[in-house]
């Protein structure tokens, strides 16, 4: 395969040679965490940078005579060398922390979402989700995992917002042009665009593909925008999360279907599939049928495909959740059914045989042997969510793990922060960020030090509030002032999409309350807004224009500010320019939050529900919760308890303490860097995810393919026994006589080596569920004949029985060596309790 470098040529024309590697530069978005890197681009035109970010627009437009002019600059071509040798050794590095630990790794590790938040410059995203996988693959670089990701390239991308007179979002929508985007169009051989053939309802609809260099990692866009597909279906990719469902469907079949078609093409053969989300998981449906294809059964393709795929999702919200209606996926792929067994596929997506909805994380869930939430809260809540898909397995044994989230440290850090923590920490934590003994280090930065940084970040960011305030003005022809903002006041930020269950306008219950925090003449405090509602979320965009009314409020004028079209621009300037990250989420809505993670990297303090990665992150000297350090669900009832809480500690903690305090606030921000910067690092990420589901996956994958796929085989056989076979199952009888017990199993055509026994006891803390339970494995058997065993147990574990505070019951479940957790075959399991 070639690319397509017209543009680049182009680019190559216009610089003198000695500046020449700037077009290579420009097409690798390696520059977007390098400071270096960045600063280059903003000598050669700082205005056109900081409005675009993008450097292949920015040699587009520059004229020749200012290249020329640089290419003579001795301080312009002593920075282009340092950065260009940065870059080509960190492209070129032999051995990488995955290298050293996984030397012998032969296949790609393949990672599929529908957004990825690299840059400004590529408008594929929206939000979180975006940010999360744009880190995941920037991180997954720096540790030199073999992984290519797969996307779609949106025309108008997600939306520019602006906010009219009244307060109200207006959406536009860019067309944006490609050629002068750092992507290229992948082309065959003989130089024609490579098109991948994807069937949506009854045709096969073409897709170009395009590739984006994050570092090391090959990022691939599909498009459906081409000549060969009639109108309708060039438009498939025009928006991000299209609401239409026919819109929206189509997306995901062209994600996951088209997504390994595209691999196909490319002659690469995948080692595990990361489904990031529920969106592409179609994916797994072209996976079946290429196993089918080699001569496998339905289900032995399917022990393969679960095998090797892994499955995060993100959203304990049922919104967040696509849910379609089973005879529409049924129309919407009757192209690819085609010779298939139709209603096994449909299965996968069912809760039940009889429901009549199609869901896409069930989809995910029953195709995937590794499940993870991303957070240990969301875990739990996402278990609870799910826990139907294992009807009579314990809450905390499902199968679904909390990896929690991270972010990309060297992208969102500050670049004062950064050359402070080369000093005094030294340069290993760029490479090793997640070791968390190197940041204790941060203790040594003298306060004055970092508190200077720390100012230097407030006023880019006052500087930012401004441009974009005057540019809002000057378009909607207000002639109002700038806020004058003290860079020595406090400052607090709330940046998020603005989704109802993130309460934005919480800090507004008690106006009067608010009005006095703010307005105190010796303790000024601003409150900085941004974010962008849905498009069709009327009740997100009535929150936002509330907080625009409060701030056109006389005595809230330029103290309480929001900004318009917050992007991935304005937060790494949010992030690290404030005092404090205000978060409000009615709890358990919130699944992780990075936002928090990248203030607290900055020194900035956090100000949080306990809901999400705060949970986790929270130690009691890193920041404040609002409420109660409590998991239980919250309701709208909690609302007014959270705010006065949260009034509480504005009026008597975070506020005299700016002001009174500087020496425990400047404490706060070393634990908050120190505690947060390394557990909460996409590296940190990365690695669990490598050592707790890539590995696994990869090895289970060699395995079950072994041999012309003998233990796919022998597994889907196995399967296929148990289910015929579990109504049979029956624990007819406990016996207990002192530190004895005997349990008589009647497993029909079972076998002992297709089940385990175990006897599950300990405290009662509620009916039916039982706090922090031992299990212990019963061995001994004894054949009765005619399928009836006795298992026999005799121990510790007993000598509490008698206690009515504790709580006995034996299980039996069915078990096979090959499946890498207890219950992934689901509910197939049965309990007695036991009599004392």
């Amino acid at each position: 395969m070639k690319l397509d470098n017209t543009v680049k040529e182009k680019i190559l024309e216009k610089l003198p040679e000695n500046l020449s590697m700037l077009a290579d530069l420009a097409y690798n978005y390696w520059w977007s965490w390098d400071h270096k890197a960045m600063k280059l681009w903003q000598k050669i035109d700082e205005e056109h940078w900081r409005e675009y970010k993008n450097p292949v627009k920015l040699l587009l437009e520059v004229p020749e005579s200012r290249l020329k002019e640089l290419s003579k600059d001795d301080s312009f071509l002593d920075l282009y060398e340092l950065v260009i040798e940065r870059f080509e050794s960190y492209m070129n590095q032999g051995t990488t922390w995955f290298s050293t630990n996984y030397p012998h790794w032969d296949k790609p590790i393949v990672y599929l979402c529908m957004e990825y938040g690299i840059s400004k410059s590529l408008p594929i995203y929206s939000g979180g989700l975006g940010i999360l996988a744009g880190d995941h693959l920037k991180t997954a670089s720096d540790l030199g995992l073999p992984l290519i990701a797969i996307g779609l390239l949106y025309k108008h991308g997600y939306f520019r917002q602006e906010i009219n007179k009244d307060g109200r979002q207006i959406e536009i929508f860019p067309e944006y042009n490609i050629r002068e985007m750092p992507i290229r169009q992948v082309l065959t051989n003989d130089g024609k665009p490579l098109l991948i053939n994807v069937p949506i309802g009854d045709r096969i609809v073409k897709a170009r593909v395009f590739l984006v260099k994050v570092g090391r990692v090959d990022l691939y866009l599909l498009d459906t925008g081409v000549p060969e597909n009639p109108e309708e279906d060039r438009k498939v990719c025009d928006y991000l999360y299209n609401a239409e469902p026919d819109k929206r469907i189509k997306q995901e079949i062209l994600l996951g279907i088209g997504g390994m078609r595209l691999l196909k093409a490319l002659e690469i053969e995948p080692g595990v599939i990361h489904l990031n989300e529920g969106h592409p998981a179609f994916a797994n449906f072209e996976r079946i049928r290429w196993f089918m294809e080699k001569g496998l059964s339905f289900e032995e393709a399917l022990e393969i495909v679960r095998g090797t795929s892994v499955f995060t999702t993100h959203t304990p919200v049922p919104a967040g959740h696509d849910v379609f209606p089973v005879d529409f996926v049924r129309e919407k792929l009757a192209k690819f059914f085609e010779g298939l067994p139709v209603e096994k596929f449909l299965e996968l997506g069912k809760a039940n045989p009889n429901d009549p909805n199609f869901n896409m994380t069930i989809l995910s869930i029953k195709t995937s042997n590794f499940v993870n939430g991303v957070s240990q809260l969301h875990a739990k809540v996402t278990r609870e969510m799910w826990a139907d898909l294992w009807k009579g397995v314990p809450l905390d044994e499902i199968p679904i793990e909390g990896i929690t989230n991270g972010v990309h440290t060297a992208t969102w850090v500050n670049e004062n922060l950064a050359k402070l923590y080369d000093i005094y920490i030294g340069k290993i934590w760029r490479e090793h960020v997640n070791l968390e003994g190197i940041w204790y280090a941060i203790e040594r930065i003298p306060d004055e030090e970092l508190w200077e940084a720390h100012l230097k970040a407030k006023r880019e960011l006052i500087e930012l509030i401004r441009r974009k305030i005057m540019r809002r003005n000057e378009r909607l022809g207000l002639d109002e002032p700038l806020p004058d903002i003290d860079e020595n006041a406090l400052i607090i930020g709330f940046a998020r999409r603005f989704a109802t269950y993130k309460r934005a306008v919480l800090l507004f219950t008690d106006l009067e309350r608010l009005k006095k925090i703010v307005n105190n003449p010796k303790k000024p405090v601003y409150i900085v807004f941004g974010g962008k509602a849905h498009p069709r979320d009327d009740a997100g965009k009535e929150f936002l224009r509330r907080v625009y009314e409060v701030s056109q409020m006389p005595e809230f004028k330029g103290k309480i500010i929001l900004i318009e079209n917050y992007d991935m621009g304005s937060a790494r300037l949010f992030v690290s320019g404030v005092d404090v990250w205000l978060n409000t989420p009615r709890r358990p809505l919130e699944a992780s939050g990075t936002s928090g993670m990248k203030a607290g990297l900055n020194g900035v303090i956090n100000l949080s529900i306990f809901d999400g990665w705060w949970v986790e992150g929270y130690n009691g000297r890193n920041g404040w919760v609002i409420g109660d350090t409590s998991t239980e669900p919250e309701t709208e009832a909690d609302d007014y308890w959270d705010a006065m809480s949260l009034y509480d500690i504005l009026e008597n903690v975070v506020v005299p303490m700016y002001y009174e305090n500087r020496d425990a606030w400047i404490r706060m921000m070393k634990e908050s860097i120190k505690s947060i910067a390394p557990r909460f690092s996409t590296h940190r990420m990365v690695k669990d995810y490598v050592t707790k589901f890539y590995s696994k996956a990869m090895e289970l994958g060699i395995y079950l393919s072994r041999d012309n796929f003998r233990w796919a085989k022998e597994l889907a056989k196995w399967k296929e026994k148990i289910r015929a076979e579990w109504d049979k199952v029956e624990i007819e009888e406990v016996k207990v006589n002192e530190h004895v017990i005997d349990v008589t199993i009647n497993l029909g055509n079972l076998r002992p080596e297709d089940v385990r026994v175990e006897l599950y006891y300990g405290i009662k803390e509620e009916e039916f569920k039982i706090l922090k339970p031992h299990i212990v494995e019963l061995r001994k058997t004894k054949d009765l004949g005619n399928g009836r065993y006795i298992y026999t147990y005799m121990g510790k574990a007993l000598k509490n029985i008698e206690d009515p505070c504790w709580h006995y019951a034996v299980r039996v479940y069915a078990y096979h060596p090959m499946m890498p957790g207890k219950f992934l075959l689901g509910g197939y399991i049965k309990w007695k309790g036991v009599e004392k």
